[in-house]
């Protein structure tokens, strides 16, 4: 089926879901409770697993899916992504829209948890352990591309965890025992088998994620999660997906916050791990996940640097101007910048040619945007398929000379603020005496450093956590329904059983292991499991509903960056100067680097040699067709 078919049928979908029948018509500002507490994803699953540092819960208010009566007012994006849309679909605070019908358990609310036959479905950690082997196949791309799809993905979704009123919720019992019932509704414990040795005990901590709610602040049924960023490539990571907290990212200008030597702000709230002794901090960046990871940190790092340095420089070529206005061609350039890597650079490499086969890739022509298309992003894109990069996740991060084991790198920023040149090279695979260090191949296999050792604390060994049961626990608190699903949505051949190679790969066997019936297939496990065919680097149903997310960010983006509306995006001289920049020019241009190859996201060879950054930085946008 081709993409374009499957958009419609998607469409078909949504005008049928329960989201059409709950969204409230009244305008947020006359409107402004319930309030709800949350605590971000990422801090919080440390803070729950080894007790490194405190989650702190944020508060936030419900937005509902208004009409924008004014949309064709605003010459720039607004930081929340409200009136992109005339319906404000996409916009931040608003509850995700699956591509299928839930299947919780109760048919409401109720995570799904039991299978075809009606029994309980296997433990998440249990079909971690024995389907998502550690074998490691190297490709010939770079840890870039790694990075950068969870650099996107922090610009398009952060679906937040509930609190309790005191706050962390705690879901196993004491000694990480099961608790002999569930007394809160938000808990969703994963049972650790009895001689799995990830844990002292036998329960890993999961906390369900934060329930959208109606405007009298009651449970949407069936229940839906929120997305408190905007779904719009539209730097949001980077200036934040609100008023308030873009104008605590700046001083006050076109400038954007930094620290010393150009490194990211500090943050004023604890939310990572430093040394005693040390002048490591918090970093502060328009995504609160900032400190996951140092080679994240890296990326957030270059892209402010480059915000600063495109601002200066409009500014002496458009002395009349206003800083705001300054401000905001400037941020409307970085906003682009993300959409022509991400589409032109990236996303080849991922579905490989059907990017061009689906209209994806944006380096000639015009987009022109329809109106019709939710461009929010969906559940299953969330939850499940864009979460297939983890198993690219290395087990050490390769830097100067250095290779540091994930483990010991969780929310430290101290690399980052230290090695921010490093990192750069090393995620472009130029480390070592050999330069190259390679990307791990998507496919079913995890380092144990995602499923063995993930947040485990270095003091207190024993209490770690698996990011792969995390993501199969969590696409069954989604209610997600199975794997086989999608592959009808997607026109796919049916999966004929346990033994079907053709659709689960030669490995298939190793699912009915855990699994009694195919039908039982959690999304996130059967996406990886598929053999890749072709130049794509994912399988077909996950390269479906890849396809149809950036189909929908790109098509239904009211300022995607080569919009026929030439007041909402540029003409064509500043189209073409800004298609001539690519990730390793923009590195170049905010590093001390010397060489860098042209494609960042593979390995340098003859194909793709390496260039001085000095004639990379010469290829840089033509900033006076913006004055």
């Amino acid at each position: 089926m081709q993409l374009r078919q499957i958009c419609l049928c998607y469409l078909c979908i949504l005008n049928n879901l329960e989201i059409g029948r709950t969204q409230e018509p009244t305008p947020e500002q006359t409107n402004p409770k319930p309030v709800q507490e949350f605590y971000v994803l990422a801090s919080t699953h440390a803070a729950m697993s080894s007790g490194m540092f405190s989650g702190r819960g944020f508060k936030l208010t419900r937005r509902w899916y208004t009409w924008c009566l004014n949309a064709t007012s605003y010459k720039y994006r607004t930081y929340d992504g409200s009136c992109n849309n005339v319906r404000n679909l996409g916009a931040a605070i608003t509850a995700v829209p699956t591509l299928l019908k839930s299947e919780y358990a109760d048919g409401m609310d109720s995570p799904r948890q039991y299978g075809e036959d009606g029994l309980p479905l296997p433990s998440a950690r249990l079909v971690s352990t024995s389907v998502f082997p550690s074998a490691i196949e190297l490709t010939n791309r770079t840890h870039m591309v790694m990075q950068w799809g969870q650099w996107v993905i922090h610009d398009l979704s952060a679906i937040p965890i509930s609190t309790g009123a005191n706050g962390t919720i705690k879901c196993c019992g004491p000694k990480g025992q099961p608790p002999p019932f569930i007394n809160n509704r938000n808990c969703f414990p994963i049972e650790i088998p009895i001689h799995d040795r990830i844990s002292k005990g036998r329960c890993m901590e999961f906390v369900r994620s934060l329930a959208a709610t109606s405007r009298m602040g009651f449970t949407l049924k069936p229940r839906q999660q929120i997305n408190i960023i905007t779904s719009f490539i539209d730097a949001s990571q980077i200036y934040g997906s609100g008023t308030i907290q873009t104008n605590g990212l700046r001083y006050g200008g076109y400038l954007l916050k930094t620290g010393l030597h150009g490194a990211l702000p500090k943050a004023e709230t604890q939310n990572c791990i430093t040394r005693p002794n040390t002048t490591d901090y918090c970093q502060l960046a328009g995504d609160t996940r900032v400190n996951e990871q140092p080679a994240l940190g890296v990326i957030h790092t270059f892209w402010v640097r480059e915000h600063n340095r495109i601002s200066q420089q409009l500014r002496v070529l458009k002395g009349n101007s206003s800083e705001e206005e300054i401000f905001q061609i400037t941020r409307k350039i970085i906003a682009a910048l993300q959409q022509i890597i991400n589409y032109n650079e990236y996303l080849p490499i991922i579905l490989g040619k059907d990017a061009h086969t689906w209209n994806l890739v944006s380096k000639v022509g015009r987009t022109a945007y329809n109106p019709a298309l939710d461009p929010s992003v969906f559940n299953e894109f969330s939850t499940a398929a864009f979460r297939f990069g983890h198993s690219t996740i290395p087990d050490v991060l390769s830097f100067s000379d250095k290779a540091v084991k994930m483990r010991f790198l969780l929310h430290r920023p101290a690399e980052c603020l230290n090695n921010c040149e490093g990192l750069m090279a090393g995620l472009a695979g130029l480390v070592g005496k050999k330069k190259k260090k390679a990307l791990k191949k998507v496919d079913r296999n995890f380092v144990k450093e995602v499923t063995r050792f993930l947040f485990e604390a270095q003091a207190s060994p024993g209490h770690k956590l698996d990011l792969a049961a995390l993501n199969i626990q969590r696409g069954r608190d989604h209610g997600l329904a199975p794997y086989i699903k999608y592959r009808t949505f997607c026109g796919l051949p049916p999966v004929k059983g346990f033994d079907d190679e053709e659709a689960l790969g030669p490995n298939v066997r190793d699912l009915a292991l855990v699994y009694r019936s195919i039908a039982d297939i959690d999304l996130f496990v059967g996406l990886l499991y598929e053999p890749v065919k072709g130049d794509a680097s994912v399988g077909p149903t996950l390269k479906c509903l890849l396809g149809i997310q950036f189909f929908n960010l790109k098509f239904g983006d009211r300022f995607f960056f080569d919009t026929t509306d030439e007041t909402l995006g540029f003409n064509d001289e500043q189209l073409a100067s800004l298609r001539n920049m690519t990730l390793s020019k923009v590195m170049c241009h905010n590093s001390d680097l010397r060489e860098l190859q042209l494609d960042v996201f593979t390995l340098p060879s003859k194909q793709n040699p390496t260039y001085t950054c000095q004639q990379l930085r010469s290829e840089s946008i033509d900033l006076t067709l913006f004055a």
